[in-house]
């Protein structure tokens, strides 16, 4: 069930010991001639944002350590410099995300909407599987090449961490791709 709540709430709520925000809709601020969510910086570990819209969020330099982001919307947000280690990424939506230099060591990516997402210098244990990534850069990134592309992720016009391009669209497993 989703319900409304400001960046400011969230943060007190937090600060006060709530953890469960599941399905939340965190309401976007006017500010800089746009609408947004400054909630750079947040220490917000443990959270449960399952099933939460946080698009659009500053979340750079955040600490997400151990969130719970099942099927979160996190479309457009900026997670540059993001520590979000060790956090449930199953079924989340990054469509557009910055997650430049973002820490993702021993999350679980799974079923992911990936398109667009820039993950430059993102550190990763594995690519996990059944993601779509789809005009995804991974350049720079701590991640092996055959870890993108298997499990059955889909692969399509992908910027490999070495800065080669896979044309794609390729899904499922393959061992390595002859250039």
């Amino acid at each position: 069930m989703a319900w409304e709540i400001t960046t400011e709430e969230l943060l007190k709520k937090y600060t006060s010991g709530k953890r469960n925000f599941a399905g939340a809709v965190v309401i976007r601020e006017k500010g800089y001639g746009r609408e947004f969510i400054d909630l750079e910086g947040a220490v917000l570990r443990d959270i449960n944002l399952r099933g939460a819209d946080i698009s659009f969020a500053d979340l750079r330099g955040a600490d997400l350590t151990g969130a719970d982001l099942f099927a979160a919307s996190l479309r457009e947000a900026r997670l540059d410099g993001a520590i979000i280690r060790n956090a449930n990424l199953e079924c989340v939506n990054l469509f557009r995300s910055y997650l430049i230099g973002a820490d993702l060591v021993g999350s679980n990516l799974y079923h992911a909407n990936a398109i667009g997402a820039i993950f430059r210098e993102a550190r990763f244990l594995y690519g996990g599987e059944h993601n779509i990534f789809i005009c995804a850069d991974f350049r720079g990134a701590s991640i092996a090449h055959d870890a993108i592309c298997r499990a059955m992720n889909v692969i399509w016009d992908t910027i490999m961490p070495d800065g080669s391009i896979e044309r794609g669209p390729y899904f499922g497993e393959w061992k390595s791709i002859s250039k």
